[in-house]
């Protein structure tokens, strides 16, 4: 007997897309290392391992993965597969690893840029609204449908070619707690007290925005034959949470934005005053 639940059996036994599969391991390999050079380059120009701390513990959280999916309905298609490990009945990809420190670690390492920037909450607020949510929503569908990994089975509401499009709110409350965080624990903490916190923070974006908020979603779509009914109102709950949890981000920097992150200045090179000749005679 199966412990967690499975699709339905023609997408339990649709292939991978193995060529596709083969460009997105490229692409996320060279994001990860890409990301990672981009943590150092940053720690070198202003002084801060928060970056860094943020990129290990957006890596160490691939291991949360299959518990959301499993939730969530999100099935990896299994043969022709390369995976890394498997967990709850379901394969991991090797690319999908990899990605969780690009996804989560690279696009909220880039709202800590912004926001270290000086970037208002309202410039954030129209990212998140606009192109971010677009682009996590594209992206999926783009996974799912052209590049063929993945799909989402199951009852479900505010679906657009079997993807929720509440989703992307989800992980757009994630994004914004690790950039918005990662802010406030730079400016918050002495230098010492910050690599643990901006280590740990990844992790409870996550258990927060992926677990705790649709908490109420995942437990009716898993209730005995759930109504439609009962699936919307309690997506439309989720939705509400994850506005509220991206508001109190919000709060974690200044209306008017931070001064912006200043370089770290540069080491003194010493002067050594010119030796007077001695003229003896």
């Amino acid at each position: 007997m199966q412990a967690f639940p499975v699709p339905p059996q023609e997408i339990y036994e649709t292939p991978t897309n193995t060529t596709a599969a083969a460009i997105m391991l490229v692409v996320i390999g060279v994001s990860f290392v890409g990301l990672y050079a981009g943590a150092f380059a940053l720690r070198r120009r202003f002084g801060t391992w928060v970056p860094l701390a943020v990129a290990l513990g957006a890596t160490f959280c691939a291991f949360l993965e299959p518990l959301p999916d499993v939730v969530a309905n999100l099935w990896y298609y299994e043969p022709g597969q390369k995976s890394i490990y498997s967990s709850y009945e379901n394969s991991m990809p090797i690319w999908v690893f990899f990605s969780y420190a690009v996804y989560y670690g690279g696009i909220g390492l880039t709202l800590w840029w912004l926001i270290e920037q000086g970037w208002t909450r309202r410039k954030i607020a129209i990212v998140l609204a606009g192109p971010l949510y677009l682009y996590l929503a594209g992206g999926e569908l783009f996974f799912m449908h052209v590049m063929e990994q993945y799909t989402y089975h199951g009852p479900g509401a505010f679906k657009l070619a079997d993807y929720p499009m509440w989703i992307p709110l989800m992980n757009l409350t994630i994004v914004l707690w690790v950039g918005a965080g990662a802010a406030r624990i730079r400016r918050s903490l002495p230098t010492g007290d910050q690599l643990i916190p901006a280590f740990l923070l990844p992790g409870f974006a996550m258990t927060v925005g992926l677990i705790f908020l649709p908490c109420l979603t995942w437990t009716v779509i898993h209730s005995t034959d759930p109504s439609q009914g009962l699936v919307y109102a309690a997506t439309l709950v989720t939705i509400a949470l994850e506005i509220a949890a991206m508001y109190a981000a919000m709060r974690l920097f200044p209306a008017e934005g931070f001064a912006p992150l200043a370089p770290k200045p540069a080491a003194a090179v010493p002067v050594t005053a010119p030796q007077a000749e001695s003229v003896t005679g």
